[in-house]
């Protein structure tokens, strides 16, 4: 059992012409020692020949040659007996042919007549570099390591899938899309990670391998993931819009590279690791940009990216020989992935909470400025008053005090009381009840009523059982236009019929009278705006609208009369 670098030896040979032997390489003396048991080369454009030497061998135990790479592409191991040399070959392109036992990353169960005095050689090719540990382990050590594999990457792999389902549920419950976004993100960092950490290869399933030849496809797809999640969760369209429009590109250029390594050549596929790279460089941009103007005052999210930073460093450090690919290091990039992916969601969580506050507060100002406007409002139809009416008015009440003064009295207070309810600035209640708008409305027919004495009748046909509240100035305006408009003009008396009924789904509210009528070709216009109409029914109308989502509806004969009436639901009572 070897614990120490210093129990392995290793060498290696550039093969140029890749056409060099077993017999040719034995007797070469081209090799460059490496440091110890692990070669950390990176990636070779030739072919590459190894030359191991092992120093310390227990031969009465039963011993496993690992070699810490699960992203081999091929691999051929010729291991020496006191015979000759046993060929053994792993990696993906031998699918699911390859001699390899179950293990996180490749690993050959030692023979009993291996010759332990004798160099074991090997040729070995992959995308990601030549980056590798060898180690020879006994049973008990293999076992334990083994053990300690599958609890590591159970933990971070159970992790991953829960944050995949946390995020999805958030999205659908929410309907947030970038939570969405944030899933597929964490799924591809998922698929990422199992491939590189050779997580199934330990389960023994028949397709495994496919893990490992695409998993640079799942790189470039989890770059595509992130980009997205980058301009969802940095908002770079409105706050970083040149920045922005390079990740546009990057999210064009994604899925054609993903088309190249699929189907065309798993090489050119590869150069996908060049606009990953651009990506990044975006993506760390966009942080320092964010922390100089003090835009990103979450800390999950500036530890979110400082985490994904450090893993994406640590792979691409050991994919070009930096630094040597171990196991210990494989599970720390996945820890890395794990936690950045958790402050992501902790960060969404706090953006969400965020927005919800700046909800709130607009939500505050918004009512704040609805009660602004409903002051305006009233204090514009207070001042559509005509003039004329208070001047008129006046004339009456004069002419009426020599005659009965306690007929005058009863206007003057009639008037005050219907002044009170136009001038009372102070009350600025959205909604008022029924029996105040029809006091309101008493008070100015009665005034009206002084006017123009026995020409008009009011006739009030209301549901008993009525609890109704309406806007202020909704039902008096239309009383008035049916007097002013209506009876007024004509020769004779006419009546107004005030109606409030109770209906199953809302109440019914109209104004007829028996007026003069509308012309058919003045009736579309009335529900318009338009100068010297004062507040008419256009007002009326689209207070409706906001209010109820309903509106005026006239109906009127010429010489006949006019009815005007709306519906309020109940399920829009205050």
């Amino acid at each position: 059992m070897n614990k120490s670098k210093d129990d392995i030896r290793m060498e290696v040979l550039r093969d140029k012409s890749g056409n060099m032997t077993l017999s040719d390489v034995k007797v070469s003396d081209q090799f460059a020692a490496l440091p110890g048991n692990y070669s950390k080369v990176g990636y070779s454009p030739v072919r590459l020949w190894f030359k191991i030497k092992v120093n310390q061998y227990d031969a009465d135990e039963l011993n496993y040659l690992t070699i810490n790479n699960p992203l081999f592409e091929d691999v051929t191991l010729y291991l020496p007996t006191s015979n000759d040399y046993i060929t053994k070959h792993f990696g993906y392109a031998y699918k699911s042919h390859s001699d390899e036992i179950d293990y996180v990353y490749p690993a050959i169960k030692i023979p009993p007549h291996f010759d332990p005095n004798q160099y074991i050689y090997m040729t070995s090719q992959s995308l990601y570099g030549q980056n590798f540990i060898v180690q020879i382990v006994n049973d008990e050590l293999f076992r334990k390591t083994s053990m300690i594999n599958v609890w590591a990457s159970g933990i971070l792999f159970g992790v991953l899938l829960a944050l995949f389902f946390y995020n999805l549920i958030m999205g659908l419950a929410i309907k947030n899309k970038t939570f969405l976004k944030s899933c597929f993100y964490v799924f591809t960092t998922l698929l990422w990670n199992i491939a590189t950490a050779g997580l199934i290869n330990i389960t023994g399933f028949k397709y495994v391998y496919l893990l490992a030849e695409y998993s640079t496809g799942f790189g470039i797809l989890m770059s595509l993931s992130i980009a997205i999640f980058i301009r969802a969760i940095f908002q770079t369209e409105t706050k970083f819009p040149m920045i922005d429009s390079c990740l546009k590109v990057l999210i064009i250029c994604f899925p054609i590279t993903l088309l190249i390594f699929f189907f065309i050549s798993k090489e050119l596929g590869g150069l996908g690791a060049i606009a990953s790279a651009m990506m990044f460089v975006l993506y760390f941009i966009i942080m320092i940009r964010g922390i100089r103007r003090k835009n990103l005052r979450s800390p999950q999210l500036v530890a979110a990216w400082l985490l994904c930073f450090v893993s994406v460093v640590l792979f691409y450090m050991m994919a070009f020989g930096v630094i040597p690919q171990s196991y210990i290091m494989v599970y720390y990039i996945f820890f890395l992935s794990s936690v950045s992916a958790i402050a992501f969601a902790l960060s969404l969580a706090e953006i969400i909470n965020s927005l919800d506050e700046e909800k709130k507060y607009n939500q505050t100002l918004f009512e704040n400025s609805e009660i602004q406007s409903r002051q305006f409002e009233l204090a514009f139809i207070r001042a559509q008053m005509d003039p004329h009416f208070i001047h008129n008015t006046l004339n009456v009440i004069e002419g009426v005090i020599a005659e009965n003064q306690e007929k005058a009295g009863s206007l003057v207070n009639d008037l005050s009381h219907y002044l009170r309810n136009i001038f009372d600035y102070s009350n600025s209640e959205r909604y008022i009840s029924i029996d105040e708008e029809l006091d309101a409305i008493k008070f100015y027919v009665r005034i009206e009523q002084a006017r123009f004495p026995g020409k008009i009748v009011i006739h009030y046909d209301i549901d008993t059982d009525t609890e109704l509240k309406v806007p202020r100035f909704v039902i008096q305006p239309l009383v008035e236009n049916a007097i002013k408009h209506g009876i007024r003009k004509r020769n004779i008396a006419g009546t107004v019929t005030i109606k409030i009924k109770k209906l199953q789904q809302g109440y019914f509210i109209s104004v007829e009278d028996d007026g003069v009528g509308i012309e058919d070709a003045d009736q579309h216009n009335l529900l318009e705006y338009s100068k010297g109409k004062g507040i008419g029914l256009a007002s009326i109308n689209a207070r409706l609208q906001a209010e109820y989502g309903t509106q005026l509806q006239i109906v009127s004969e010429k010489g006949k009369g006019t009815a005007v009436h709306f519906h309020i639901p109940i399920k829009e009572q205050p």
